[in-house]
């Protein structure tokens, strides 16, 4: 409770800290980039242990992107982000599943981490589901069946990749309840790729671009031969990468080196590129890498789960426009309950932290067990709020049917306004951003958001 109060820095009750869990550092088998050989994998796994219903569902939670070892779920360090989202789950009353994906982490297999490979971050999710599974069964705890899928940024794509796979390849196995992917690469071969090689792309996170090179290299070397590129794992950085990055690139991705210190990479990562790799792959839409990047492509299918995709406005890692046209294409084909929740303007890892609240919100909202019924057999239904005028400009009015704590949180997850109320109140909000904020109705039986856009 108090590694979880202190990394969000929110009023108690929207952290859903209920119940009490047990934590596991699990080991097992998976697909490697061969698709016939397994290799040893590693998560973090906890379980609700007074949960009042007798079933449980199951959240599996994918992080963002790593570079060592210790950084992943499994480490379980209290200062470890993804380890204290992975007890937030249990903590709400779901199985939490935290997959370090293959080749990450201490006590999985050796070799190269496979960064946006989708074919492998999937099978994670679902290889960890089965293995939770097994071991609920030889300890009598009894599942729900229901499935919750959850991420963020690699993890937004991992999860687009997951939920398409089991609808796909699974579905006589496991049931996707919901999804939701955020800040996430979804048109690999496009929007990314081209945001990725931009010359005029300054960021924070100058390691992305050469993981995202020597990783799919390393899931692809035998496709590469047989194009002729003469790319291989072993000649990749040396081969297209400029000194003196390339220098440094070898110990800066070796998940077990101590060396991490990004700063020595060009804030502009395209300019680490070879004029002859970076002009062709810029300019040719067919050009081998955005070949391999497109095999990765999650935007083109059709969701039949309800599933959110969270995005900042202004994220410059995985742009905007990649989340927009991945909706645009899932309503194209027809899918019956997608939506786009944006932020705006917060950066690529500023984001986050409101998708963690977002997504358990959500999450919660689609269970359907003992714990959900009984909140809508309360008497007083604290989804009886309505919030005029939205967008508001000057003030806006906030009315419900019982006494509740409101609660008024920007962006970044900072309160900004609170007031205990009986029936209606109105807040003036000259003073507000521009942007998008939560709105709380806070009760003894929990709390509702909303979504409140402020236009100036």
């Amino acid at each position: 409770t108090v590694e979880l109060q202190q990394f969000f820095n929110v009023p108690s009750s929207f952290l859903g800290i209920e119940y009490d869990f047990k934590v596991y550092r699990v080991a097992y088998y998976t697909e490697d980039v061969n698709a016939d050989s397994l290799t040893i994998a590693t998560a973090l796994v906890t379980i609700p242990t007074n949960y009042p219903c007798n079933e449980l569902g199951i959240m599996v939670f994918g992080h963002g992107l790593c570079l060592k070892d210790w950084e992943v779920p499994s480490n379980n360090q209290s200062n470890n982000a993804y380890s204290i989202i992975t007890k937030g789950i249990a903590a709400n009353g779901f199985i939490g599943a935290a997959p370090d994906y293959i080749h990450m982490g201490p006590f999985s297999s050796p070799g190269p981490q496979a960064f946006i490979h989708s074919r492998t971050q999937a099978t994670a999710y679902v290889d960890l589901m089965r293995a939770v599974r097994i071991y609920c069964a030889e300890n009598n705890i009894s599942l729900s069946g229901q499935i919750f899928l959850r991420g963020y940024s690699q993890g937004g794509n991992a999860t687009m990749g997951a939920a398409k796979m089991i609808q796909e390849q699974q579905a006589g196995e496991f049931t996707v309840t919901a999804a939701c992917a955020g800040g996430g690469s979804f048109d690999l071969s496009g929007i990314c790729a081209d945001s990725l090689s931009s010359i005029n792309r300054t960021t924070p996170e100058r390691h992305s671009l050469p993981l995202v090179v020597r990783s799919l290299t390393s899931a692809y070397e035998d496709t590469l031969e047989a194009w002729g590129t003469g790319i291989t794992l072993q000649n990749v950085l040396d081969t297209i990468f400029k000194s003196p990055f390339k220098s440094f690139l070898p110990d800066l991705l070796d998940r077990t080196n101590t060396f991490a210190d990004i700063s020595v990479l060009d804030s502009i990562p395209a300019r680490m590129l070879i004029d002859s790799f970076l002009l062709p792959f810029q300019s040719d839409q067919n050009h081998f890498f955005r070949r391999i990047l497109a095999d990765n492509d999650v935007y083109d299918w059709t969701p039949q789960m309800p599933l959110v995709i969270f995005h900042s406005d202004v994220d410059i890692e995985n742009p905007y426009e990649n989340a927009l046209f991945t909706l645009d294409r899932f309503q194209q084909n027809g899918a019956p309950e997608v939506s786009l929740f944006t932020v705006n303007g917060l950066s690529h890892p500023a984001a986050g932290q409101p998708y963690v609240l977002y997504a358990l919100g959500y999450m919660r909202e689609k269970r359907v067990d003992c714990v959900s019924l009984n909140v809508k057999e309360q008497k007083f239904d604290i989804t009886q709020l309505s919030i005029f005028p939205n967008p508001a400009a000057s003030f806006v009015n906030i009315k419900t049917n019982k006494p509740c704590n409101i609660i008024i949180l920007d962006a970044s997850l900072k309160t900004i306004y609170t007031e205990k109320i009986t029936t209606n109140t109105s807040v003036n909000v000259n003073s507000f951003a521009k942007g998008t904020y939560l709105v709380a109705a806070e009760t003894e039986n929990g709390n509702k958001t909303f979504k409140l856009l402020i236009v100036q």
